[in-house]
């Protein structure tokens, strides 16, 4: 198989074409070196391809490798590849932004000595012990190549990551109502702060995907959170905006589902809310 160029992001990424046309992201170490639009690629230099089903996904993960370094793509790509084997399964492509996006950001907050708690770990280690069994083989790899510890917390994310990336085949019904939240959420978000979200940027899929995840857990009634009080009062302090937006947010539930969100989700919510919102506003 034979690739050409098709967009140079830097020296070691390349968006490409192979013979039929077809869009595949290739990286290797000077893959781009002195080379324009149209060249053909010396396949010896390709370390790893990435191809995706649909081009948004393709284009996410090129602003993706932009953000982050790319010896942590390479390490999401082999605990994706270890998962799937593990557990007889292919992931949807959608994995290879979300979990790379998260064991980046994972491994920032470990480094600047931040830590999150996970309300679903109970949940979690008992309703997914294949995922989370892979989840911790995940950790020995984040381990062995970061030279980082991380916590069960961690685990449960990963893990959260591996059963979300199989879910593609859902109920149609239930996808309509999960699809019908992430909007009236978004509209929540927007309203509150009179702005445009940026639906191309890193922080929006990370918001939609958080909301994903919650509405999955609220409508199977796998909502169990603690209540975390000095953290809660840490970023309610800090984010006095982002916490009046997720008490809009709050009340919806409550009126749409009878369902009160607990503390340790209102502070997802606070922290996602303050991303996405944040930048926008500066822009403003």
């Amino acid at each position: 198989m034979s690739y050409r160029v098709k967009k140079i992001y830097n020296n070691n990424i390349i968006l490409a074409e192979d013979e039929k046309w077809s869009e595949v992201i290739l990286l290797g170490k000077g893959i781009a070196f002195q080379k324009r639009p149209g060249d053909l690629i010396d396949e010896a230099l390709i370390d790893k391809k990435f191809v995706f089903e649909s081009s948004e996904s393709s284009s996410k993960f090129m602003t993706l490798l932009t953000e982050v370094p790319l010896n942590q793509v390479e390490l999401s790509s082999k605990i994706i590849a270890q998962a799937q084997k593990e557990l007889n399964v292919t992931f949807h492509d959608s994995i290879y932004i979300g979990l790379t996006d998260h064991i980046s950001y994972t491994i920032s907050r470990y480094k600047a000595g931040m830590t999150m708690k996970n309300a679903l770990l109970w949940e979690i280690q008992n309703y997914y012990p294949k995922e989370y069994q892979a989840a911790k083989n995940a950790l020995n790899l984040i381990k062995y190549y970061e030279k980082i510890d991380l916590s069960d917390d961690e685990t449960g994310f990963i893990a959260l990551h591996f059963v979300n990336a199989q879910q593609e085949g859902e109920e149609i019904q239930l996808t309509m109502i999960v699809t019908e939240i992430v909007s009236d959420i978004l509209s929540i978000v927007k309203y509150h702060y009179q702005i445009e979200l940026n639906e191309d940027s890193l922080n929006y899929n990370r918001f939609v995907t958080h909301i994903r995840f919650f509405a999955r857990r609220l409508l199977r009634e796998e909502l169990h959170g603690a209540d975390d009080d000095y953290l809660y009062e840490q970023i309610r302090t800090k984010m006095p905006q982002a916490k009046a937006c997720a008490d809009k947010v709050k009340d919806y539930f409550i009126k749409k589902f009878e369902v009160t969100i607990s503390q340790e989700e209102m502070i997802y919510f606070m922290l996602h809310i303050n991303r996405v919102a944040e930048r926008e506003i500066k822009k403003n």
